[in-house]
């Protein structure tokens, strides 16, 4: 994303095609009320792209600076079932 536009929200509201445009094209739109509250209109790529999933959100939450333990528990916790629990036999014929 390159720098930012600066709106009121009144010139903004008239402009609304040109502000949903110019955060297309990987520019942050900038709204500010008379209150002096801002919000940030930015396209909906840049949005997800910027956006923790649950694996990064884990891996700093615990303080893990990298993929690799995190990884391991994965893999440990699915080679020994969900919680550390085996699956069981239903008895269904299984």
């Amino acid at each position: 994303m390159t720098q930012e536009r600066l709106w009121q929200a009144t010139d903004a509201r008239a402009n609304l095609p040109t502000v949903m445009e110019g955060a297309l094209a990987g520019v942050p739109q900038v709204i500010k009320k008379r209150t002096g509250e801002e919000v940030v209109v930015i396209a909906r790529a840049d949005y997800d792209r910027m956006k923790p999933n649950l694996k990064d959100f884990l891996l700093q939450s615990a303080g893990l600076d990298q993929d690799d333990a995190l990884d391991e528990g994965i893999r440990k916790a699915r080679l020994n079932g969900a919680m550390g629990f085996a699956p069981r036999s239903t008895g269904l014929g299984d």
